[in-house]
């Protein structure tokens, strides 16, 4: 096993004790709201009507390559046209009220395991979501030589994926080997944290103990922990030492990176033939103490997933989708967990600190820690000024967003925020057009 890294980013000192704290399973709530849209790409077209019983595992909506699927027994009570979405705008959803028994439905039907993937709703859960019958159908028309399984968590203070590996070697390893006999592959890397022991043991002795397939070659490589580690085209570089395209994806120069997560509910849909009704998350922050491993059904609203984990309601703190560096703000602790959401931070209303109108030192440090190697001090600047043109001009499509050039500005100009806000204005131009 080697050790890789990439230049630039943060090494913060996040303790990764949370990792050997197993998964609690939070209780299904009264009423879930399932958006029908979890994934990049158009919302799937409703299957049910209002009024309608259902069944944990029932069909609520399909389009060609994601399906979404009820979480809980009960009544379909509205069909919502205007739901807010977590990528912004506006989603169809289903509301449905839980009628406590928890009955199953049906399992997926069929053996075509590309087939299942569409049917059981499986994303690849990343900081955006995509239909993995999408991706794997571009790596198969890029014809792509090899996989990497993105095993790093999304920010330091979430553990999840460390944890679903320590916990579920076996049914990772079993979704490696479904995915790379769709791919017809068999060179698979395995991108760990170095902070995580446990997760490294149980893998690599998964795979070794595997008879035949892919993961039973699988190079399983230790990263150094640091962030924002998890991002696709740091990862590449990083295990297979090539670069990514500017604008391009690891399909281009023959690789394609699958989360930890979707490997599981990969071989759950093709071995079990269940849909994908569940999220790992870690609920970590502030105003929270130490941080939990939680599996929450899909639908969840926040505020039961905080009430769980001993959040009181009306905390008074911030409630973060995602981590502390890339993570979204919520108004609302009633939106649902989804198939987007990569962890839960909650920050102390006493640490909410509010922005000042700082003005850039032009100290560097941005530049420095930037792992795309951009200059965030111009294309934050740029976008604040509404020079879009210049920002396009200096790259700020190629941000992924990952927060460290905010971290260590020393006027705290809030860089990310403003990028945001010019990639939006540079696609919303591009569309009109």
């Amino acid at each position: 096993m080697k050790s890789g890294t990439f230049p630039g980013g943060l090494s913060l000192p996040v303790s990764a004790a949370g990792v050997s704290k197993p998964f609690e399973s939070v209780p299904p709530s009264q009423t879930v709201i399932i958006p029908l849209k979890q994934h990049i790409g158009e919302p799937c077209a409703v299957s049910v009507k209002k009024g309608a019983e259902v069944k944990m595992g029932d069909l609520l909506g399909e389009s060609e390559s994601a399906a979404v699927h009820a979480t809980v027994s009960g009544k379909v009570t509205e069909i919502i046209k205007k739901f807010p979405g977590m990528s912004g705008g506006y989603v169809p959803a289903i509301g449905i009220e839980s009628d406590g028994k928890n009955e199953s439905g049906g399992f997926l039907e069929g053996s075509d395991p590309m087939s299942l993937i569409q049917k059981g709703g499986v994303v690849d859960s990343d900081v955006e979501a995509i239909s993995l019958h999408d991706k794997l159908t571009l790596a198969k028309e890029k014809s792509v030589k090899a996989l990497v399984i993105n095993s790093v968590d999304v920010e330091p203070q979430m553990i999840s994926r460390a944890s679903i590996l320590a916990e579920n070697a076996k049914e990772v390893a079993s979704g490696i080997d479904i995915i790379s006999q769709i791919l017809g592959i068999t060179t698979v890397y395995i991108g760990v944290s170095e902070n995580a022991p446990n997760a490294i043991s149980a893998i690599s002795g998964a795979c070794s103990s595997a008879i035949s397939g892919a993961c039973s070659s699988a190079h399983v490589v230790g990263l150094k922990a640091k962030h924002p580690q998890s991002m696709q085209e740091l990862l590449v570089k990083a295990l297979l030492g090539k670069e990514v395209p500017t604008g391009g994806s690891p399909e281009d120069i023959g690789v394609t990176v699958i989360s930890v997560e979707t490997a599981f509910f990969t071989a759950q849909a093709v071995n079990d033939k269940k849909p994908m009704l569940e999220r790992f998350i870690t609920v970590a922050g502030n105003g929270i103490g130490s941080p939990k491993n939680v599996l929450v059904r899909i639908g969840t609203p926040i505020k039961d997933v905080l009430e769980h984990c001993g959040v009181a309601p009306g905390h008074g703190g911030k409630v973060i989708i995602g981590g502390p560096l890339m993570g979204t703000a919520i108004h609302s602790a009633d939106i649902p967990v989804t198939k987007e959401t990569t962890g839960i931070y909650l920050q102390k209303e006493g640490d909410i600190a509010e922005f000042p109108s700082g003005v850039c030192i032009k100290c560097g440090l941005c530049v420095e820690v930037c792992p795309m190697r951009l200059m965030p001090l111009l294309i934050s600047g740029f976008s604040e000024s509404g020079s879009y043109a210049m920002a396009e001009a200096n790259d700020i499509l190629s941000c992924n967003e990952c927060g460290c050039c905010a971290y260590v500005c020393p006027v705290l100009i809030p860089m990310v925020q403003w990028i945001k806000l010019g990639k939006s204005e540079i696609r919303a131009q591009r569309s009109s057009e």
